[in-house]
């Protein structure tokens, strides 16, 4: 019974010591150069699907994938950021949703989605665990 209560007491000091903030940096080969990327909170990886919902037929409502990925990317992109005018206009886009599908390739959004998704805690738990061994 000792055991459980020092591990409840150390899982909650971790928690009281712990930040929310994580930021991960991304090689997009492309470009020749990293995208800095951090951790989403709950709330707005909620506000990204009210973004990226659309209604449908009869009162239904549906996710658009590609529009969820834009914003996620678009909340989480520290570094470049896509709100920018100067970059929203060189590609055109009418916004930063927008300027993320125009100014990535479909494997970068990708690579770009999987950081943010890690730095946000749904990375390799595996991985994660021998971190925590070492």
């Amino acid at each position: 019974m000792a055991t459980a209560t020092a591990t409840k007491f150390n899982a909650l000091q971790a928690l009281l010591g712990a930040t929310l903030k994580q930021e991960l940096t991304v090689y997009i080969p492309r470009l020749g150069g990293n995208f800095t990327v951090r951790s989403l909170t709950s709330d707005e990886l909620s506000e990204a699907t009210v973004q990226a919902t659309i209604p449908g037929p009869k009162g239904t409502k549906s996710l658009d994938d590609r529009q969820f990925q834009a914003a996620v990317i678009v909340k989480a992109s520290v570094d470049p950021d896509f709100n920018d005018k100067a970059l929203q206009d060189h590609y055109k886009a009418s916004d930063a949703l927008d300027c993320v599908g125009k100014a990535l390739l479909p494997g970068e959004i990708a690579k770009v989605l999987q950081a943010v998704m890690d730095a946000s805690g749904f990375g390799d738990d595996e991985e994660l665990l021998e971190e925590a061994k070492n």
